[in-house]
């Protein structure tokens, strides 16, 4: 018995091939005042069939320039670009292209930045410091329309509430960050030790820190001391 093959191959017809979806290039705009960070970073996005660096900036004006000029998939920035601020940069990419998705760098991410960048529709803050697959996947993630943030950033975004400790609060932290120890804030501050120490139980209530470490560092990086 002949088959529908033989046939086809007697007439010298051949089976059609299966059609293979191609794969979407991703295109990125890679944005860091550090040449050689933004290289290594470059190359191991480049390695990526579906991912592709289409420009590199080193300043925040050139990266707005080059983002409304080339309209992106996603632009990766620096939060500590030079020139124009990478939050301002970021925001105004957001507003005039929809379709980029931005994602902000940093080494050292402030509660305050955070809390800015989830305001202004952002699309994702991470640290520096994540594994390489945990980038690759926040950029497919975000050129598929999700956001990206890292949790822990988030939470102390949080923590560090809009109206922050009082004045009297944090004069009693700032001698307690500068080494001074519970006794002697309340000697030069003119206060009972059990003053100051409900002082600092106050400020770390405030900010949701685990301890008066915890509070410092909050303060710190909220810009409050």
């Amino acid at each position: 018995m002949t088959t529908a093959l033989e046939h086809a191959s007697a007439r010298g017809d051949r089976p059609a091939a299966a059609t293979v979806p191609a794969t979407r290039t991703i295109s990125i705009l890679l944005a860091d005042g550090h040449h050689l960070f933004r290289s290594a970073l470059g190359a191991l996005l480049d390695r990526e069939e579906d991912l592709s660096v289409v420009a590199e900036a080193a300043w925040g004006d050139d990266a707005l320039r080059e983002a409304l000029l080339l309209r992106p998939d996603v632009a990766v920035l620096d939060l500590d670009l030079p020139g124009l601020p990478a939050l301002e940069a970021a925001a105004l990419i957001h507003d005039q292209i929809p379709d980029t998705g931005v994602l902000l760098l940093t080494a050292f991410a402030r509660p305050a930045d955070v809390k800015r960048a989830l305001a202004d529709g952002i699309d994702g803050v991470l640290l520096k410091d994540l594994p390489p697959t945990r980038l690759l996947s926040a950029i497919r993630s975000l050129a598929a329309g999700d956001q990206v943030y890292d949790p822990a950033l988030v939470v102390d975004a949080v923590r560090a509430r809009v109206g922050g400790p009082t004045p009297r609060e944090l004069t009693v932290l700032r001698q307690i960050a500068e080494g001074s120890s519970i006794g002697e804030v309340a000697r030069d501050l003119s206060l009972s030790q059990g003053t100051v120490r409900n002082y600092v139980s106050s400020v770390i209530a405030r900010t949701g820190a685990r301890n008066r470490c915890d509070a410092i560092r909050i303060a710190r990086e909220s810009g409050w001391l």
